[in-house]
């Protein structure tokens, strides 16, 4: 430090020395009221390049590693999801096994044996359900093919893999506790001796699920025919009408004028004394059959022109004819009666489910299944389309189906599956496929967690880390508020003293001017 000479005014050093002073406190003052403000030691690359370079690093690891706990956490979630699913599984294998035990018991006769034999097969069902509805994101969790990686460390590599590659489906690919069907199908096909059909399953008129048949027990019926492949049927849904003493079938003289096999009301509009009669012949079941209306048809007491539409002459074009009494004018005009028609070469039919309740089926046995109703008419010598997945094979000629004959056959759906414990041989056989199958999932669910306790220990080993991480970091970015609060007093009293001391420098030299008196 150079000397301070009074006698040479040139430069007052002493005054500059206490500015000097007073700039390097006033720095320090705001460097202390800088880290008071923001609480942190390090504000600028300047006040400590070395120590920034690693708390940032540190504060990077420990921003990791908060990431790597949630990681974790997310994925115990997405394993609870699993172990959810895994423990449903058990519970119903569980109940399977103990419905096999109950069947392999001989006090119990076939029908009890089926009952059982029902319930284990909507217990296979349950556990494909079961497997797709484990999903976590709309990932499929225990579909025998999952391998997911989990991020569970602040670097690259540090990872940990969850493999779910064991097949768990009941059918013989997984589980084995059932035979899967990979298409719908029929089985137990058994026809009363009346039938001459077959039923063979198909997806043709199946639009979507909830059209096509539920697996279980099914039957068609014949409940009704036209007589022959020539002429129709007509039942008498009501009374007849006054003045007529039968209705009748006949050949329909051509076949576009055939009425199509429906329910029907006919309507007498109005009677012209003996001579002609003017009606309506409306079809009940479908709308799009335009009604006929007939205006002035001859009548005679034998009935030969008392078909129903008789354009001209004798011709019946409408294949259905009402006889008349001695005197066709007893006709009574507004009044109306009922009655169904099978058309020629038609027969009547119906689906029933396992209890006798009638499936509603594609009308027109088209199996386009746009109409549906609680019977059909179907063609005679040809197949019938249900629209619900399952159609009869060619039924026999009309003439040949017997009224109520049957046709009893169960259907199962794609993905559906079949038990077979008939026999206490066969349950017997069942309980040990079900002690595989739960041993599989056992095993399964203790893989999982043992994987689920080691994710637990990461996670509380990352905590720990990010704790004394951020500790390391704390110290070196952050101030330390006590020991900045002191400095900060400290040098507003030396700003204080230094502005004095400036004022006095610039005092001194003043003191030559004495010389000079």
């Amino acid at each position: 430090m150079p000397t301070v000479d009074l006698t040479r005014i040139g430069s007052n050093i002493g005054a500059m020395y206490s500015l000097q002073s007073l700039l390097d406190i006033n720095n320090k003052l705001a460097a202390a009221q800088s880290r008071l403000s923001t609480g942190k030691r390090i504000n600028s690359a300047a006040d400590d390049p070395a120590g920034l370079v690693i708390a940032t690093k540190m504060n990077a690891r420990s921003e990791g590693l908060k990431v790597v706990q949630d990681n974790i956490s997310d994925a115990l979630n997405m394993m609870s999801v699993a172990e959810s699913g895994l423990s449903q599984l058990t519970d119903i294998v569980t109940k399977m096994r103990s419905k096999a035990t109950q069947a392999a018991n001989d006090t119990l006769g076939s029908t009890e044996r089926a009952a059982i034999q029902t319930q284990l097969e909507q217990f296979a069902q349950q556990i494909d359900e079961t497997l797709d509805g484990t999903k976590w994101n709309g990932v499929q969790l225990l579909g025998g093919t999952l391998s997911k990686t989990f991020q569970t460390g602040v670097d690259a590599g540090e990872t940990t893999v969850w493999n779910m590659i064991t097949a768990l489906t009941a059918g013989d690919s997984g589980l084995g506790l059932a035979e899967s069907y990979t298409t719908n199908g029929i089985t137990n096909s058994v026809a009363s001796s009346a039938a001459t059909f077959t039923a063979t399953p198909t997806t043709s008129g199946v639009s979507t699920s909830s059209t096509e048949l539920t697996t279980g027990g099914y039957q068609f019926k014949i409940l009704d025919s036209g007589s022959t492949t020539t002429i129709g049927k007509a039942n008498l849904s009501g009374n007849l009408l006054n003045g007529t003493n039968a209705l009748q079938t006949e050949n329909a003289s051509t076949s576009s004028g055939s009425l199509v096999s429906g329910h029907y009301t006919l309507t007498i509009n109005a009677v012209s004394g003996s001579a002609s009669v003017d009606y309506t012949l409306h079809n009940v079941d479908d709308s799009t059959v335009s009604d006929i209306v007939v205006t002035g048809a001859n009548l005679s007491s034998s009935g030969t022109n008392g078909s129903i539409y008789a354009a001209s002459g004798s011709a019946n074009i409408t294949g259905v004819q009402l006889s008349f009494l001695s005197d066709p004018s007893a006709l009574v005009a507004n009044t109306t009666m009922s009655f169904e028609y099978i058309a020629q070469g038609q027969a009547k039919i119906e689906l029933l489910d396992a209890s006798g309740m009638a499936v509603s089926i594609d009308r027109d046995g088209s199996g386009s299944g746009t109409t549906f109703a609680e019977y059909a008419y179907a063609n005679g010598g040809a197949s019938y389309d249900s629209g619900r997945g399952v159609q009869t094979g060619a039924l026999g000629a009309i003439g040949s189906l017997v009224d109520n004959a049957t046709l009893s056959f169960d259907y199962h759906r794609q993905g559906s599956y079949v038990v077979d414990v008939s026999s206490a041989a066969k349950a017997a056989t069942y309980m040990t496929a079900a002690n595989n199958a739960l041993d599989t999932i056992n095993n399964e669910l203790a893989n999982l967690g043992s994987l689920m306790a080691r994710m637990q220990i990461k996670q509380t080993t990352a905590s720990t880390a990010q704790i004394n991480v951020e500790a390391a970091y704390n110290r070196i970015m952050n101030a330390n508020m006590a020991e900045e609060q002191v400095n900060a007093s400290k040098y507003q009293v030396l700003q204080q003293t230094a502005v004095a001391m400036l004022a006095q420098s610039n005092q001194a030299p003043q003191a030559i001017l004495s010389l000079f008196k």
